[in-house]
């Protein structure tokens, strides 16, 4: 009896926790054979055969059992104890080229016309729905990563785009509430310097500005992580059609808003830790040169070493945020997996998201350049509510055009590492097959 075709040597998939990304739904539940046909024979069946991720579809013999601890697309995968298809690599030999004579799996059988006349070979779910939603289910490209995190905003905009605003907006005027007291101490500090008359009378709206912004700055800080996982949500369910409602996404988040928020302080910690390990060493240098030169030597070498360290572990980190929206599991676990995940290809992930970063900029500085003159104008001329709500506008926009934007694609990123390793574009033409 023959057998298919070993795959070429892929990488192979870290381990990974168990669970999967939401409550498995009813729809890819395989059922076993009742009983194993012998070598060589096909066992013989008056039944329809049914087509492959459809319910209740046998398994095709010499299928690979599922990846123990393998994380499953949540709302798309098999319940547990299921085999979960969708793991074979690229280059694998398709399921089901039998011997000669014998039919296929999901070929005609004993006279028995095809079902619904999907492909024959097994798997081959991806052919059928090759772009069932935002981006094809394969490897993605630069550019497809880029259309797709754009195309997500207007596939389902009451998510991507209505409920991120309204947080970002929540914080927004959250913060401005939070710095509005300590107005009048900023402004007083303002004009109590030696070139207040340079300032001609502005020295309440330089207040408001400042208070206002380390304020929001703050409560923005908080709310992106949240931001971050409704976006990455919706973009799941977009990549195979789906489009999540916004209930459904402030549940989900809400469930793994700590988790969220714990990883963003985590990483602001890291940062206060090394910055002040920075200063010490500038310090220390200083104190025993006795002269300028050793500190400024210090200065350049720990600058420079932070920057580096601060990029590798943010490229190496970066797809945790969406792994712990996803994949429901314990928080160190999730780093643990995304840090195995990203092994090896730490400069694909880095040039993707500087190209985004440099996208996010220019367009962002356009946006706020705009809005912030429109409030310098109104400040000038008396309009303090004026120039205020303008102030806090163009925060909204510029902040919420970065989030949208490289919230899709962190999102993207993730889904297509896992695609490339994993195997899980499989998986979500099954489960976009399943929704034809």
């Amino acid at each position: 009896m023959t057998t298919p075709e070993t795959a070429p040597d892929q990488p192979v998939a870290p381990e990974q926790p168990t669970g999967g990304w939401g409550a498995p739904p009813r729809y890819g539940q395989y059922a076993q054979p009742q009983s194993a046909p012998a070598d060589g024979e096909q066992q013989p069946s008056t039944e329809q055969p049914a087509a492959p991720g459809a319910p209740g579809a046998p398994a095709p013999a010499g299928a690979p059992a599922a990846a123990a601890g393998q994380p499953r697309y949540g709302q798309y995968a098999p319940a547990p104890g299921q085999p979960q298809y969708g793991q074979t690599q690229y280059g694998q030999g398709q399921y089901g080229q039998g011997q000669p004579g014998q039919p296929q799996y999901g070929q005609p059988q004993y006279g028995q016309p095809q079902y619904g006349g999907l492909p024959t070979p097994y798997g081959s779910a991806v052919s059928v729905a090759d772009k069932p939603g935002i981006v094809p289910l394969r490897p993605l490209t630069l550019g497809e990563i880029y259309d797709g995190a754009f195309s997500a905003i207007r596939h389902n905009p009451r998510v991507v785009l209505g409920l991120s605003a309204i947080v970002i907006a929540v914080a927004t005027v959250l913060g401005f509430v939070l710095g509005y007291p300590f107005t009048g101490v900023v402004a007083d500090f303002f004009g109590s310097m030696p070139e207040a008359e340079d300032l001609m009378g502005m020295e309440d709206m330089l207040g408001f500005l400042y208070t206002s912004g380390i304020g929001a700055t703050l409560t923005l800080s908080l709310a992106a992580p949240l931001v971050n996982g409704i976006i990455t949500l919706s973009v799941a369910q977009s990549v195979i059609g789906r489009k999540i409602a916004v209930g459904d996404a402030w549940r989900q988040v809400g469930r793994r808003a700590w988790y969220l928020i714990g990883f963003s302080l985590l990483v602001a910690l890291a940062y206060v830790v090394a910055v002040g390990v920075m200063i010490a060493v500038i310090v220390g240098a200083a104190a025993v040169d006795g002269t300028a030169a050793l500190a400024i030597i210090a200065v350049l070498v720990m600058g420079l070493g932070l920057v580096v360290l601060s990029v590798w572990l943010g490229v190496r980190t970066g797809l945790v945020p969406a792994a712990l929206a996803l994949e429901g599991q314990p928080f160190w676990a999730t780093i643990t997996r995304v840090w195995k995940l990203t092994r090896g290809q730490f400069w694909r992930l880095f040039g993707v998201y500087l190209l985004a970063y440099v996208i996010v900029y220019v367009i962002g500085q356009i946006i706020g350049g705009a809005l912030g003159l429109l409030a310098g104008i109104l400040f000038a001329v008396g309009s303090t509510g004026g120039g205020g709500a303008a102030y806090g506008i163009a925060i909204v926009a510029a902040y919420a055009l970065q989030l949208l934007f490289l919230g899709g694609v962190v999102a993207l990123q993730y889904i297509d590492l896992r695609m490339r390793r994993e195997g899980l574009d499989v998986e979500l033409a099954t489960a976009a097959q399943a929704e034809r």
